[in-house]
């Protein structure tokens, strides 16, 4: 009886309403409402604060529970999968994720023509956050930056580029092609947000060899970081592979360091052998 209660509470709390939950499970709302309420009145809790409209509000204590059931049913889902599909991948969803679409790409159009039932979805972001929706469980795969293993996740190389500045090509420090500790310091660095692999490895860097900039700028993105050097605001940390070519930019190196990024395909060690993660996995080979 507590699963059914449980799915019952995570049916709400998805669709955000006992209406909508009741359409989505195909279960009566007063089904629903009497299965919620055991719930809540077995343990003495309040995992809704309920109102007159058709919306249910999640509580602190049921925002903690439906962190649990949405892993919860999403294992379900996949063992679900794991049995039916027996190693062969017959439809599904194929949930990505990537710092910059380049990495995923050809993956996903290897994936395409070799399922036509799967449905592919990208969704773009920084490392951290791709991470967290990794060990959330809402994507299945991510292309991030890391240098940190995670322990619950299997993670796999797959490029190790080099991070530089991009500037605009009419900068003075276009002819040299570097800038020193002392060029440095009358320089803006561009920064992208918190999170971004690029931005923490790049003020390591910094930090550990002494180059201050005269001023700091936050685009908060790396599309952003770009677009403003190439309006020539100032130095802006980038990997080599991330730089479209139509951008009118310009590489330029550190005089007393390099930095290299690390490009890891990662995914759950506890969902390494789905079919369809398995699949993509050897698609980047």
């Amino acid at each position: 009886m507590f699963f059914t209660e449980l799915r019952a509470f995570h049916a709400v709390a998805q669709s955000g309403g006992f209406i909508r939950a009741s359409e989505l499970i195909s279960r009566s709302q007063s089904t629903l409402t009497a299965q919620v309420l055991s719930l809540e009145q077995r343990y003495g809790v309040e995992l809704f604060f309920r109102g007159r409209g058709r919306t249910a509000v999640l509580t602190p204590l049921g925002k903690k529970l439906h962190a649990t059931t949405i892993q919860l049913f999403s294992l379900e889902k996949d063992a679900e999968a794991l049995v039916m599909n027996a190693g062969q991948n017959r439809g599904g969803i194929l949930r990505v994720g990537a710092i910059s679409p380049r990495w995923a790409t050809g993956m996903m159009t290897q994936m395409m023509k070799r399922y036509p039932d799967i449905e592919v979805n990208l969704t773009l972001d920084n490392s951290k956050n791709l991470l967290d929706l990794v060990l959330s469980y809402e994507i299945d795969l991510a292309y991030v930056g890391a240098h940190l293993p995670k322990t619950d996740c299997e993670m796999r190389s797959i490029s190790t580029p080099e991070i530089v500045f991009a500037v605009s090509k009419k900068h003075p420090l276009c002819a040299k092609g570097l800038v020193s500790r002392d060029e440095f310091k009358q320089q803006t660095l561009i920064q992208r947000e918190i999170g971004s692999e690029t931005r923490n490895l790049m003020d390591t860097a910094l930090a550990q060899n002494g180059y201050i900039p005269g001023r700091t700028a936050i685009f908060g993105s790396r599309e952003g970081a770009l677009e403003a050097a190439q309006e020539g605001l100032g130095l802006a940390p980038v990997s080599t592979d991330e730089i479209p070519d139509n951008l009118q930019v310009e590489k330029i190196r550190a005089a007393d360091f390099k930095i290299y990024g690390e490009i890891h395909a990662v995914c759950l060690k506890s969902r390494r052998n789905l079919p369809i993660i398995t699949e993509a996995l050897a698609a980047l080979s």
